[in-house]
């Protein structure tokens, strides 16, 4: 019922302080916490808003990217007048995982600074069923590029 994720993901988002919806329940509440917490340090740090979304169903989209994609839009991850959100998904049931970018992230990080991540920090441990060592490693190296100098979102 991907609606009722989406739901739940609008009323318990930035509000409440909220960026992880493991849906698919592949992450332990502790790795959630940990999660959470590395994408608000983040967003105090820089205004840049990252979510996860685990999920086994794209619901009405056809593929992960539109689905990762319309949720950006959809959910307002990012703020609207510097469109600085980013969106990680990954489904464990459909093996497959995709980091999606607002208007002004995509301009610093770019379709292959995404992919290289995916590829060589995530999928490799992802291989190993390492879910939660996967989406940590691709988080901390999306924020790690994301706050260095010159990297800003504007």
């Amino acid at each position: 019922m991907p609606f009722l994720w989406f739901f739940i993901f609008s009323c318990n988002s930035n509000k409440k302080g909220m960026w992880v919806l493991d849906s698919e329940h592949d992450l332990t509440p502790d790795q959630i916490t940990k999660l959470d917490s590395l994408y608000k340090s983040h967003e105090k740090k820089t205004t840049n808003e990252i979510a996860l979304v685990t999920t086994s169903d794209y619901g009405k989209d056809s593929t992960i990217l539109f689905f990762a994609v319309n949720f950006l839009r959809n959910y307002g991850v990012g703020r609207k007048d510097i469109n600085n959100g980013v969106v990680i998904v990954f489904s464990g049931k459909k093996h497959e995982t995709f980091i999606a970018t607002g208007y002004g992230t995509e301009k610093v990080l770019k379709d292959e600074i995404a992919k290289k991540i995916i590829d060589s920090l995530m999928i490799p441990n992802f291989k190993e069923s390492k879910y939660f060592e996967g989406i940590w490693e691709g988080s901390k190296a999306i924020i790690n590029f994301l706050e260095k100098p010159g990297n800003e979102i504007k």
